[in-house]
């Protein structure tokens, strides 16, 4: 049978450029101990001599070794090592001999390393990483104009089975017919033998339900070749589907058995959902036969705190918050998504733009999108293939790309359409780019071109890849007026003002009010994904910012205001939000713009128990008050049919005095994996958040537990995220806490010199 375990842990890490350090006998004792994932660039410094497009993060050239032990390495068995993402140009050895080189930084790749391992004695495997930084100018050595990270980012597996086995990513369930009533399910297997003679056994696959029931079985015999694969394919009908949807998110479950000579060779588990959707030209996208409006975010890989090195319980975090807020669509801009993020979109209810990073000749572009489809093809949220994030170039160079592309999808995966990002910078219908996939997702809000194509092209298929480019950092409100300031423009078209300063919330607000708006009211766009869902570092304006501000949440998923307008938009629990916070020292008398999101009918508005009047809510759009500043208490209340639902209120605060401590999840997996993320919150000495508190916080955990991350979602933090103390940033600190691999108590504790201290306590059990 198929055995997996991980080798996260037990990694020895030097960033340097060593010579012969694949070689078994190389002496690593004095590198550094890390578990993957792992970034080392995060851990800095920043320089502005750093690439901007990195957040002025340096890369580098990097070494990794580790030990594996086979206890019972036995001849009739194939190992493997699986990479769920390096980033990038890595060379991968096992006991000094080379097992091969993967440029790509995003997609996984596994090694055979059953001909170079020991059996006496334990092995070594090695990685290579060569992502030198190469200079503020030179646009080589990265893949993206955003932060990627460095390093072994994603988790490693070691893999066993017998001779005959399903190959790499070997099955691809299909549901060709589906009703209420009935599904057909076609699962397709690849099986390898990898022995040298050839191989007679039985394929056993069951379908089973989400009860754990087995609703079909079935078999086929297969004889395979010595060092051959061969296909199997079989059918099934499902009465009564419970069908995949972000509401009802069922996931049914294949179960392989490949039976040899009598003994159990192989297993294989591959989740999937039944489902069936279209995209229209005039009326949208259609999931089960009921019309659904795509309400989405485009989302990097970084999280604050961590890099890029992410938990798979960061990418459910994720998710979580997504789906709270209304989501049910992520594009994975502009790469393929770790595995985990892809679980959790299948299991919590995401729908699914799934997008290659690399567009060019298809000798070049054509491996890692196989890999991608590949790995992902059985995610019953993936509803296209993203193959492309531009309109071409005005020769049909990209034209040609972007067909062979698309061959390729066709080919790996019919049942899925393909799409691309249109940017604005050049006329996709001219050189023919427009016209090579199924859907064509407009960027930068569609900028009326959307318009333009519809009245033109009445039967395309057509979303907002991006809308809303705008930017605004958390808690930040003064309109800022940049003076003498730089550009710089990217290559998709679009220029960054180098103003190096924090950006206003309200313009961020004003962004999204007007974008999402344009997309609402035109019933033949599928819908849209936010330009970006979430702030990451890189594609900064300038030093000494090094994050983006775009996003309605920040780098630490801290949300923005800008988050409470797609509350009101896109949920129907009665909420009501009011911004700026009320701690303005100094500008008593000075008029606030003090804007509201319900999705209530109406909002009254109070200032120190006084009425500052009633309002009725504005369709996609904010309501507004001017109100003189002192200070006290502002309060809304919002009402449905004059009756009071919900309320939201700021109060003043004054110095900071105080902290609180509140994690996510108070139990955890004592599995040395999961994690808690905990936040820090500033107080004064009544228990009033202070909105502008960024006193110094330094963090500790016992017990159970491990410290992996700090993060405040400061857009001008140069602060390591791999240290125990680190400023606030308006009032929250971001502290990620995993579980050592030990049942127990885990003991948070924070302190800051004007603040004490204070604790929480939650537990890593099963």
């Amino acid at each position: 049978m198929r055995q997996r375990c991980s080798l996260d842990s037990g990694w020895k890490f030097i960033k340097a450029d060593i010579v012969d350090a694949e070689r078994y006998s190389f002496d690593d004792g004095d590198w550094e101990e890390v578990r993957v994932p792992h970034d080392f660039s995060i851990e800095g410094p920043f320089d502005p001599d750093n690439v901007i497009w990195t957040g002025f993060l340096p890369k580098g050239t990097a070494w990794y070794r580790r030990l594996i032990s086979i206890d019972d390495l036995q001849p009739d068995r194939k190992y493997f090592v699986e990479f769920e993402g390096v980033f990038r140009n890595s060379t991968v050895y096992m006991n000094g001999e080379m097992l091969g080189k993967h440029k790509y930084g995003y997609t996984g790749f596994i090694y055979d390393i059953t001909p170079h391992l020991y059996a006496d004695r334990p092995n070594v495997l090695a990685l290579k990483i060569d992502d030198s930084n190469l200079g503020k100018e030179n646009n080589e050595g990265r893949e993206g104009w955003w932060y990627e990270g460095c390093g072994i980012y994603r988790n490693v597996w070691l893999i066993s089975t017998g001779s005959l086995h399903v190959d790499k990513w070997g099955t691809f369930v299909t549901t060709p017919q589906v009703s209420e009533a009935e599904a057909t399910v076609h699962v397709k297997t690849t099986l390898r033998n990898s022995s040298e003679r050839a191989l007679y056994g039985i394929l056993e696959t069951d379908i089973v339900d989400a009860a754990g029931h087995v609703i079909a079985g079935l078999r086929a015999g297969v004889l395979v070749a010595p060092g051959e694969s061969k296909d199997i394919d079989q059918d099934t009908v499902v009465i009564n589907p419970a069908l995949w949807s972000p509401e009802t998110p069922t996931l049914y479950r294949v179960e392989t058995r490949m039976m040899t000579e009598g003994s159990l060779s192989d297993t294989y588990t591959t989740p999937f959902g039944i489902r069936w959707y279209e995209f229209t030209s005039d009326r949208g996208f259609f999931l089960n036969g009921k019309h659904v409006q795509l309400r989405g975010m485009c989302v990097h890989h970084d999280y604050g705190g961590l890099g890029v090195a992410l938990p798979d319980r960061a990418n459910y975090k994720t998710v979580e918050i997504m789906k709270e807020m209304g989501c049910n669509f992520l594009r994975s801009a502009h790469n393929d998504a770790s595995p985990s993020l892809m679980d959790a979109c299948d299991s919590l209810g995401m729908l699914v733009w799934a997008e290659t990073r690399y567009l060019s000749a298809i000798d070049d572009s054509g491996p890692p999108l196989r890999d991608l489809i590949q790995r992902n093809r059985n995610h019953p949220g993936i509803i296209c293939w993203g193959l492309a994030n531009t309109a071409g170039s005005e020769d049909d160079a990209w034209t040609q790309f972007l067909m062979a592309m698309n061959a390729v999808a066709r080919n790996e995966d019919p049942t899925r359409p393909t799409a691309f990002g249109c940017e604005a910078n050049t006329d996709a219908n001219a050189n023919g780019f427009a016209f090579i996939t199924d859907i064509m997702g407009y960027n930068g809000g569609g900028m009326g071109i959307d318009d333009r194509d519809h009245a033109a092209y009445p039967e395309r298929k057509m979303l907002i890849s991006e809308f809303s480019s705008g930017r605004g950092a958390r808690g930040v409100y003064q309109e800022i007026e940049a003076e003498d300031a730089d550009s710089l423009m990217l290559g998709d078209g679009r220029t960054i003002e180098l103003t190096g300063l924090y950006l206003s919330i309200y313009d961020l607000c004003t962004q999204f009010e007007t974008e999402w708006t344009h997309i609402a009211e035109r019933p033949w766009l599928a819908g849209g994904a936010m330009w970006s869902g979430i702030e990451y570092w890189g594609e900064t304006c300038g030093w000494p910012v090094v994050t983006s501000q775009f996003g309605v949440l920040d780098l630490c998923r801290f949300p923005k205001d800008t988050y409470y307008y797609f509350l009101q938009e896109w949920t129907s629990k009665p909420m009501v939000h009011i911004f700026p916070h009320w701690t303005w020292p100094g500008k008593e008398g000075t008029v606030i713009n003090v804007w509201c999101y319900s999705n209530c009918d109406q909002v009254e508005l109070f200032l120190n128990g006084e009425s500052l009047g009633v309002k009725d809510k504005r369709p996609l759009g904010h309501i507004e008050w001017e109100v003189p500043y002192q200070p006290g208490t502002i309060s809304a209340r919002g009402l449905i049919k004059d009756e009071l639902v919900c309320t939201a209120e700021h109060k003043t605060a004054g110095e900071s005095a105080r902290l609180e401590i509140s994690a996510d999840r108070t139990v955890i997996e004592p599995d040395n994996r999961d994690v808690s993320f905990v936040t820090v919150s500033i107080l004064d000495e009544e228990g009033t958040f202070v909105p502008t508190g960024n006193n110094e916080i330094e963090v500790s955990v016992s017990g159970a537990g491990r410290l992996i991350g700090l993060g405040s979602g400061d857009p001008r933090s140069h602060e390591s995220p791999k240290v125990s103390r680190m400023k606030a940033f308006n009032g929250l600190l971001l502290t990620v806490v995993q579980s050592n691999g030990q049942s127990g108590d885990i003991v948070v504790s924070a302190s800051s010199k004007s603040c004490g201290a204070t604790s929480l306590t939650f537990s890593a059990s099963d």
